[in-house]
């Protein structure tokens, strides 16, 4: 599963719910948790019910090294194994070769990072669908250049092919009638890609400050 939109759409809240949710269908899962935003305190997994003994934190800083740690995990599980995986976030993921222009203050544009994702999903999907295991990616979206532009996954085809499901997450402000003060947020999660669900359906998730989801 894709989790694509802006920057404070609740895609870090989906994932942990779910996460919270595949727990609870199975107390001695595991989660795998690559992390490269840091922005997901302890307190979030408590908040959502997750134990932290069940979580593997992994700080990642680029690409290649989510490939090649996420490999070697998959090859040493197994298909009767609990795990699931949440990466936060795929869009904001430098590639080895922009890490090394930067540190030579190189001022190119970096061509291989798209290769290295598409690369990345090649490498995963089999193990992931012939282990039945669960993979959720938090990403990012642009809009296109057209007149009516449109939000686009970024990262380039290898989410696109590789994904059962992408939602792109928008979201509303709800505000009270009175006070004319924000109460929340209606957070509309339009299904881009699915293999069970219609595609463009549009599912509403209200989330207000003080009551929660």
């Amino acid at each position: 599963l894709v989790l694509a939109g802006p920057s404070k759409h609740f895609k870090t809240g989906y994932a942990l719910l779910m996460a919270a949710s595949f727990l609870e269908q199975h107390p001695d899962g595991m989660i795998l948790f690559y992390d490269n935003e840091f922005g997901t305190p302890q307190g979030y997994f408590k908040t959502f019910g997750i134990p932290l003994e069940s979580v593997i934190h992994t700080p990642i800083t680029n690409i290649e090294e989510l490939k090649h740690d996420m490999s070697v995990q998959l090859k040493n599980l197994e298909r009767n194994d609990k795990v699931m995986i949440i990466i936060d976030s795929m869009g904001n993921l430098a590639s080895i070769k922009e890490v090394e222009d930067a540190e030579e203050g190189k001022q190119v544009s970096d061509m291989t990072r798209a290769k290295a994702i598409k690369s990345f999903f090649r490498i995963v999907t089999p193990h992931l669908t012939l282990k039945d295991i669960n993979l959720v990616v938090i990403n990012h979206t642009y809009k296109t250049q057209e007149k009516f532009s449109k939000d686009v996954v970024s990262g380039g085809t290898g989410p696109y092919y590789s994904a059962d499901h992408i939602w792109i997450i928008g979201r509303q402000q709800d505000k009270d009638e009175k006070t004319k003060e924000i109460d929340g947020y209606d957070f509309i999660i339009n299904i881009e890609k699915s293999r069970y669900v219609k595609e463009k359906s549009k599912i509403p998730i209200s989330i207000s400050f003080d009551k929660g989801i």
